[in-house]
């Protein structure tokens, strides 16, 4: 019995097999994907995909800013390397390697300064690299991080009906759900065919079902009629739809979705550099190449410890544009006051004012340089080192001190930022206000006059010591203003009562956008102004004339021997212009102005109080009892003239309906026997076809059904045909079965039948002998018989 253990070394088969399989069943189902694997367990499967296959992994080279936040971790957080995986953005196993490595380059420098190295030869340590390396018959305890072993060429029976199993079983996309749907769907066609026969036998037996009809055109109560569908989606997707739809995943070989195997990818590489290697062997160039090699090595060697040149990332700026602004504008305004002291002749002034130039006489004119550090990652990785080295406190010893590194501030290292020596930063003018808890600043470079004057104490100092110095400063300032001499010349200043319009300050101009706005307002005020004063019905939108005749139209009902007989020809002459006016300027919506009155005639401009004058007036005359009885007389008048104008209305409207009415009647006796001559015509025309067409249509239905029934023949004998296929395999089967169970069968009787037949012989043969010994040994009896007496 052949005894398999599970795990070892990864081979590119196993890679494969194991991707396809993640690909299909997902990252869950490890105890399915390791079924297709014969040598590999589901925690093994796991582990290689979370370690080498994920296309997550990083397996680019490590940056300097990686190293350092593993060693801030890995100082944090000891031997926890799946916390520190994560926020690093490697694995596990990656950081432990990478850690390693670390801590052995710390130990080669160590040891090399030391000078523990020894001559390059026998005499020489082994280095970290050959301690860990395996040897022969050591087996890796890990070999889920390791490069996969390329494949044979000619792989072992195992590894072939491993790879074939999967092939078959990756490739299986009908399950249970797609085989039982495709049963359903053929017992759904057994049935239709099933009840289509039942329908077409009791239709020969003279038994017809009621069959629903058709309704002829649209059925408005389940159909929308010439309804448009809009497109769904905010695009136009005709172009996608005309495209071909791609084939279904349906019994696809794994090798037309897969492509090329890298194996053979890796196979044809391999013989095109055994090619090219033989003919750059012949031609001479190997040796020249292993040389050139040989070199390089060399040189590797004796550049390990230099590191590759890398982008130049320089920090943020310390002083930016405003702080400059603001140098600029301290310098030019110390120069300023400086030059205006020097012209005065008061010495006192002079002394005051001190020199406060942009950059003084000691600061340096380049930048300082910053002072050279050490590597802040090497710093870190021999502080681990020793940690690791450390004895227990029972040994005894000194405790390594431990300089510099990386800190214990947070979750990342701590950042040694150089920054660039600022020698305007110590004045307290530009930055803020220091608070007793604050570490004490410099003395400020430009400070002449002790003005930004600071004590060493102040961080030490109590409340009361602080409240002191503060009183000492502000009689020490005091004491020094009044040891001023005393002013020579004094000034007074007398404030005008009044300014003067001529001689004071000029006044501002006014914005642009205020004189608009100002305007506008204006422009509107003006604009409801004008509106109002329109007329009443132009206000309210009643109905009004678009043609006026004052000829026709005015009337006066005042005589002409009235004393008001003027004043009413001066109103109905004001009231034809008004009207005349309001149908040029005013027009209703939906009429035509005249052509001869295409101009509105110009009104008189009256101001908005003598409008409202006006108004007052005729209020006044109508609120009279003569002009309630005047209104009450026309209102009669107009009631009477309206009813006898609405009754004439009717009595048209009634003649002119019946004249509609016996016009469209003797048009419609026109139209019908017009029509009837026109239908004789066309049935002597059309009846020869008509009578054709029916006939066709006849014919056209029997042969509807004919290939009706010679379809469903067709679909049952390919049904039957489908289910003869199917059964030819299983008959020829137990056929074949039952053959060879006769033939050997056959074999087996007639083996028998040799076999009795040869014991038969034997029998006839020993009977033979036997009757010719027993005939013998008679005549051998007879014959002493005879010779006897």
């Amino acid at each position: 019995m052949r005894i398999i253990i599970k795990g070892g070394v990864w081979k590119n088969t196993e890679d494969e097999i194991l991707k396809a399989a993640v690909s299909k069943y997902g990252k869950n189902q490890w105890s399915r994907i390791s079924s297709l694997l014969v040598r590999k367990t589901a925690s093994q499967c796991k582990a290689r995909w979370m370690e080498w296959l994920d296309p997550s992994i990083r397996k680019t080279e490590w940056s300097k800013e990686e190293d350092e936040r593993l060693l801030h971790l890995a100082k944090l957080m000891p031997t926890q390397w799946r916390t520190i995986a994560p926020i690093v953005g490697r694995t596990a196993s990656q950081c432990l390697e990478r850690y390693q490595k670390l801590l052995d380059d710390a130990e080669q420098q160590a040891e090399s300064e030391l000078g523990l190295t020894g001559v390059q030869g026998g005499d020489s340590g082994p280095s970290a690299d050959d301690v860990r390396r395996l040897r022969p018959g050591e087996i890796d305890p890990d070999p889920e991080t390791k490069p996969a072993r390329p494949d044979p060429v000619d792989m072992d029976e195992d590894e072939k009906e491993m790879l074939s199993e999967a092939r078959a079983r990756l490739a299986n996309t009908q399950g249970k759900k797609a085989k039982r749907k495709a049963r359903e769907r053929q017992l759904e066609e057994a049935r239709r065919l099933a009840t289509l026969q039942k329908k077409r036998e009791l239709k020969a037996a003279g038994i017809e079902l009621k069959s629903r009809k058709k309704k002829k055109g649209i059925d408005y109560n389940a159909d929308i009629p010439f309804e448009a569908k809009p497109a769904p989606g905010f695009y136009d997707t005709t172009e996608e739809l005309k495209r071909e739809s791609t084939k279904r995943l349906t019994n696809v070989r794994l090798e037309q979705l897969d492509g090329k195997r890298r194996a053979d990818v890796e196979e044809e590489e391999r013989k095109k550099d055994a090619k090219r290697a033989k003919l750059k062997k012949e031609s001479g160039e190997a040796q020249v190449a292993q040389s050139q090699a040989q070199l390089r090595k060399l040189q590797e060697a004796e550049q390990d410890g230099i590191l590759r040149r890398k982008k130049l990332v320089l920090p943020a700026p310390h002083v930016g544009e405003a702080e400059l602004e603001e140098i600029l504008k301290i310098g030019s305004t110390a120069e300023d006051a400086k030059a205006l002291a020097d012209e005065s002749e008061i010495e006192a002034t002079k002394n005051l004012v001190g020199t406060y130039k942009s950059a003084g006489a000691n600061l340096p004119t380049r930048t300082p340089r910053a002072a050279a550090t050490e590597d802040a990652l090497k710093i870190e990785a021999r502080n681990q080192r020793a940690m690791l080295l450390q004895q227990t406190p029972l040994l005894g010893g000194e405790t390594p001190q431990y300089v510099g590194g990386t800190g214990y501030d947070g979750v990342t290292p701590r950042q040694t930022v150089l920054q660039t020596p600022n020698p305007y930063a110590p004045t307290p003018r530009a930055s803020a206000g220091v608070g007793p808890g604050a570490t004490p600043l410099r003395t400020p470079l430009r400070d002449q006059l002790n003005i930004n004057r600071s004590d060493d104490n102040i961080v030490q100092s109590t409340p009361r010591e602080e409240k002191l110095r503060k009183a000492g400063a502000k009689n020490h300032l005091l004491a020094g203003l009044q040891s001023l001499p005393a002013p020579t010349n004094k000034f007074t200043l007398i404030m005008p009562d009044e300014l003067e319009a001529d001689g004071g300050e000029k006044a501002i101009e006014e914005d642009a956008a205020e004189i608009a706005k100002r305007r506008k307002e204006a422009f509107e005020a003006e604009e409801r102004a004008r509106l109002l004063r329109r007329s009443q019905a132009v206000q309210k939108d009643l109905p009004r004339p678009t043609v006026f005749r004052p000829a026709a139209d005015a009337s006066s009902t005042v005589p002409a021997s009235s004393p008001f007989s003027e004043a009413d020809r001066l109103i109905q002459e004001e009231l034809a212009l008004l009207i005349t006016h309001d149908a040029v300027a005013y027009p209703p919506v939906g009429s035509k102005v005249a052509g001869s009155t295409q101009k509105a005639i110009p009104l008189e401009d009256l101001s908005d109080e003598y409008l409202a004058l006006a108004r007052n007036e005729v209020e006044q005359e109508l609120s009279g009892p003569e002009a309630k009885e005047k209104y009450e007389a026309f209102s009669t008048e107009f009631n009477q003239v309206w009813e006898e104008i609405q009754q004439e209305i009717k009595e048209h409207q009634q003649t002119g309906l019946a004249v509609q009415f016996s016009n469209k009647r003797a048009l419609m006796v026109k139209q019908a026997t017009k029509a009837e001559k026109l239908e004789k015509r066309l049935g002597v025309t059309l009846g020869g076809l008509q009578a054709r067409s029916q006939a066709l249509a006849a014919q056209l239905l029997t042969a509807h059904e004919d290939l009706l029934s010679s379809e469903l023949e067709l679909s049952s004998f390919k049904n039957l045909r489908i289910m003869e296929e199917a059964a030819v395999a299983t008959r020829l089967e137990a056929l074949n079965k039952e053959v060879a169970h006769l033939t050997s069968r056959e074999s087996f009787l007639q083996q028998k039948w040799d076999g009795l037949n040869r014991e038969k012989q034997d029998v006839i043969e020993r009977i033979n002998n036997l009757s010719k010994r027993a005939s013998s040994d008679d005549q051998g009896e007879g014959e002493e018989i005879k010779a006897g007496p």
